[in-house]
C-alpha cells in the first residue's frame, strides 16, 4: 500500500510539473504556424471583425469547433471589457488546451495499465511524462495535440468496453481531424469483438453516438460558411485525391523511420519492433501503430507533429518490452549483467535526452518571434494609429492575436495553393503575396510598389537575413530605417537565427 501511495503522489507531482513546464514553454517558443492560424487568429477574426483567415477556411477543410471554443472565451471576456488583453487572447486558450492534454495524459495512464499491465503501464506513464514531445506540444493549439488527447480518452473507453462513449469521442475526433480514421481503422476487428451479443443493436447505438458530433460539426461549419460544408470530405479531397498536401513540402517515404520516430522515441526506438513478440496485446498495438506509420509514410508531406496521435500506442509498446525484459532478467538472475546495464542505460538516456530536449527546444529554439511581437505590441500601445509591416515568410509570425491594437494598420505576406490565391489579390492596391516560397520574393519590388499606395510603417518585423535588402529598398524609396532591437531565434541553420525590429532613427 505504501508503494502504491508513493507512486500516486509521485505521479501527481510529475503531472503538475509537466503542466507548469508545458505552459511555460509556450510563453517563449514557437512550433508551427497552425498553432495560431487555426485557432486564436481565426477566433480573433470572428470576434473583432478584422484580421485574416488563411486559405483553409475558404477551402472549408477545417472545422470551426476549436476556434468557436476560443471565441466563447473572447465573448465572455468582452462582457468584462478585457477581451483585448494578451492573457485572454493567447494564454487562456493555451491553458484550456493544456487542461485537455492533462485529461488525456491521465486517461493514457489508465489505458496503459489496463492494456499492458500495472508495471508496464507505470513505465509507459513515466515515458509519457518525461517525453519532450508531449511536453513541448501539450499547451499548443494544434489539432494534432487535440487529436492525441482525444485518442488517449478513447483508448481507455475502448479498453474497458464503453463503446458508446468511445464512438462519440471518435466521431468528434474525426470531425476535427479526418486523419483520425487512419489510427482507428485497424481496430475494427477488435471493436467488433467487443460488441458481443446483440451485435446489430449495439452497433446501431455506437453509430448514433458517433453521428452526434459529426452532425453538430456539419451544422456549425455550414452556418459559419453560409453553405453546406462537409469539412472532412473537403479535407480528404484536397489532401488525398488532389494531392494538395504536396504543395507544402515533399519528404522521403522513409522519413518517419530515420527522422520522425528517432526524434520522438530516442533510444526507446530499439525496443519498438519487439512489441510484436512481447505479448498478444502488444502485438496488436504494434500492428496498429505500424499501420498508422505506413499509411502516413505514403503521404508526401510529413511533419513530426503528425506522430502525436500515435504516441499513446508507442509508449506502452516500448514500456511493455522493457518491463518484460526486466522481468525475465530477474527470473534468470541476468538483470545485473551487461543486458541489465543496457536496459538501465537506455531508460536513463531516454530521460536525460528528453529533459535536455525539453529545455533546449522549449526555451532556446524558435524563441525570438514571440519576444519581438510582444515588444512591438508594447511599443504601439500608446499610439493612435500605428503601422506595422511583417516582412517574414507568410504565417511565420502570429499577427493579430499577438499584436493587438484597435486601430492598427498591418501589412504582411499571404500565401495559398494556386486555386485559392486569387482570394488575396482583391481589395488591396498591391497585396503582398508569397507564391513559391519566400526565397523567390522580390522584396525591393514589393516594398516600392506597396509604398506607392500606403504610408511607410512605424515598425517592421523581419528575420535577420532579409534585413539588409529591406533597409536598402526603403532607403532607395527615401525612407531611413535601422535595426532598433534584435532577438535571438534559433541555433539551427535551417531556421532564421534572429528576429529584428526596424524603426525610424
Amino acid at each position: 500500500m505504501d508503494r502504491i501511495k508513493n507512486y500516486r503522489q509521485g505521479a501527481q507531482i510529475a503531472f503538475a510539473l509537466k503542466f507548469l513546464l508545458a505552459i511555460a514553454i509556450t510563453r517563449f517558443s514557437d512550433f508551427v504556424p497552425d498553432e495560431h492560424w487555426q485557432s486564436t487568429e481565426v477566433a480573433y477574426f470572428l470576434h473583432f471583425g478584422r484580421g485574416h483567415l488563411t486559405w483553409e477556411w475558404y477551402a472549408n477543410i477545417r472545422s470551426y469547433i476549436p476556434p468557436l471554443i476560443i471565441l466563447i472565451v473572447y465573448k465572455i471576456a468582452s462582457v468584462f471589457n478585457c477581451d483585448g488583453s494578451f492573457v485572454i487572447l493567447v494564454k487562456v486558450p493555451q491553458v484550456l488546451q493544456l487542461a485537455l492534454s492533462a485529461v488525456g495524459w491521465n486517461y493514457f495512464s489508465r489505458f496503459a495499465s489496463a492494456r499492458v499491465g500495472s508495471n508496464a503501464g507505470k513505465l509507459a506513464t513515466i515515458f509519457m511524462l518525461v517525453s519532450w514531445f508531449t511536453t513541448f506540444c501539450g499547451a499548443r493549439l494544434i489539432s494534432n495535440q487535440t487529436e492525441m488527447s482525444l485518442n488517449c480518452i478513447a483508448l481507455y473507453l475502448f479498453e474497458i468496453g464503453d463503446l458508446a462513449k468511445f464512438s462519440f469521442i471518435m466521431g468528434l475526433n474525426f470531425a476535427l481531424r479526418p486523419t483520425a480514421a487512419i489510427l482507428w481503422l485497424p481496430f475494427l476487428p477488435e471493436f467488433c469483438g467487443k460488441l458481443k451479443d446483440k451485435t446489430f443493436k449495439n452497433l446501431l447505438k455506437c453509430l448514433k453516438f458517433a453521428a452526434l458530433p459529426l452532425v453538430g460539426a456539419l451544422a456549425l461549419d455550414s452556418i459559419m460558411t453560409s453553405s453546406l460544408s462537409i469539412t472532412w470530405l473537403e479535407f480528404f479531397k484536397f489532401n488525398f485525391l488532389s494531392g494538395g498536401s504536396a504543395e507544402f513540402g515533399v519528404h522521403s517515404p522513409y522519413w518517419y523511420l530515420y527522422s520522425g520516430l528517432p526524434s520522438v522515441l530516442g533510444p526507446l526506438l530499439a525496443f519498438l519492433p519487439f512489441g510484436y513478440f512481447c505479448s498478444k496485446k502488444t502485438r496488436l498495438l504494434t500492428i496498429y501503430a505500424t499501420f498508422y506509420i505506413v499509411v502516413y509514410s505514403f503521404i508526401p508531406h510529413k511533419e513530426i507533429r503528425f506522430l502525436l496521435p500515435v504516441t499513446p500506442l508507442l509508449f506502452p509498446i516500448c514500456a511493455s518490452v522493457v518491463s518484460s525484459l526486466i522481468k525475465k532478467g530477474v527470473q534468470t538472475n541476468k538483470i545485473d549483467g551487461h543486458f541489465g546495464t543496457y536496459l538501465k542505460f537506455a531508460v536513463k538516456l531516454f530521460i536525460g535526452l528528453n529533459l535536455g530536449a525539453t529545455i533546449f527546444l522549449g526555451f532556446f529554439h524558435q524563441c525570438g518571434v514571440k519576444r519581438a511581437t510582444a515588444d512591438i505590441s508594447e511599443k504601439i500601445s500608446q499610439m493612435d494609429a500605428p503601422r506595422v509591416w511583417i516582412m517574414t515568410p507568410c504565417y511565420a509570425v502570429p499577427i493579430f492575436s499577438h499584436i493587438h491594437h484597435p486601430n492598427i494598420e498591418l501589412e504582411y505576406y499571404k500565401c495559398a495553393p494556386k486555386v485559392f490565391r486569387h482570394l488575396y489579390t482583391n481589395g488591396s492596391a498591391y497585396p503582398l503575396i508569397q507564391p513559391n516560397g519566400f526565397a523567390t520574393v522580390d522584396l525591393h519590388q514589393d516594398i516600392s510598389k506597396k509604398l506607392a499606395g500606403a504610408k511607410a510603417p512605424h515598425f517592421i518585423l523581419a528575420f535577420q537575413e532579409h534585413v539588409p535588402k529591406i533597409i536598402a529598398a526603403f532607403d532607395k524609396a527615401g525612407y531611413e530605417y535601422k535595426v532598433c532591437v534584435t532577438y535571438f531565434h534559433s541555433y539551427i541553420e535551417d531556421f532564421a537565427r534572429a528576429v529584428e525590429i526596424l524603426c525610424n532613427p
